[in-house]
């Protein structure tokens, strides 16, 4: 495990917060930051450069639908992995959790769009936001008509990486959740700066006295001062993972799932992950 040095901790205890870069190559760093206010909180951040030549985006694929297509069943288009799995899987760089999902069936519904390498997987959900990253690694958040694959705005954007969120929490750089809903939980959100960065975002939750987790607005908050201009709010809960291959796979956050002696950081197998991989073809 990498540890952080007496210079940072004594800065963390002075000011409150740490921060501590966990990785930085190839177009992508990931940094983590502990703080103590508005309560404790532990934030896993990424960010990458999409212009970095290599780079290249993947998403959970789909598995043939093995329940069938009959009339009432529910589809179950991917198959449930880790976070970590997926990155191992993939030989990716960086992973996070994205899609909402049906719980309980190894071979799952996904409840928004995914679409995995120009492949649809599963249809846009009512008015859902999706991130989707085309194959020039272009990004915008998209959105469809309820249960296709037809997009309905912006304009001229291929599908082709897609995953989706339940709010767009950031709007042209504004925070637009007004709810004041105080509620705290893990969550997973990412975001696109100006600046054709991408940025994931892991905040921990359910440990109290270590992280405790963010009101969705707080998350919106967040993600404006990271720079990004749009938003969403993806799974959360017991979901949120990040993953990194640092060369070795690990993941960097501790997710909230416990044993059941009550020992955290189970990591749940989740519908759809979304990956980052550098210097494949």
């Amino acid at each position: 495990m990498k540890t952080m040095g007496m210079w940072a901790i004594t800065a963390c205890l002075a000011t409150g917060i740490c921060s501590q870069t966990l990785t930085a190559e190839d177009g992508i760093q990931v940094r983590s930051v502990v703080r103590q206010t508005p309560r404790p909180l532990v934030l896993s951040i990424a960010e990458i450069d999409l212009t970095t030549a290599g780079l290249a985006f993947v998403v959970t694929g789909e598995n043939g639908d093995p329940n069938g297509d009959a009339p009432g069943d529910p589809n179950r288009e991917t198959t449930r992995r880790t976070t970590l799995q997926f990155l191992c899987d993939q030989q990716a760089r960086l992973a996070i959790n994205a899609t909402f999902f049906e719980m309980g069936e190894t071979d799952t519904d996904n409840v928004g769009l995914v679409v995995s390498d120009g492949v649809p997987v599963s249809p846009f959900y009512e008015n859902w936001p999706a991130l989707n990253i085309d194959a020039q690694n272009r990004a915008h958040i998209v959105r469809g008509r309820h249960e296709t694959f037809d997009l309905v705005a912006p304009e001229g954007v291929q599908l082709h990486n897609a995953v989706s969120g339940n709010r767009q929490i950031v709007t042209d750089g504004k925070v637009t959740v007004n709810e004041a809903n105080t509620d705290v939980h893990p969550r997973t959100a990412v975001g696109i700066g100006d600046d054709d960065r991408l940025v994931f975002l892991v905040v921990d939750g359910r440990q109290p006295g270590v992280s405790e987790g963010m009101t969705m607005k707080e998350l919106g908050e967040e993600m404006c001062a990271l720079g990004c201009v749009q938003a969403l709010n993806l799974d959360g809960g017991g979901s949120s993972t990040m993953a990194v291959a640092d060369p070795e796979p690990r993941v960097v956050n501790v997710p909230s799932s416990r044993t059941k002696w009550g020992k955290l950081g189970v990591l749940r197998k989740n519908g759809t992950n979304l990956g980052v991989r550098v210097g494949r073809e």
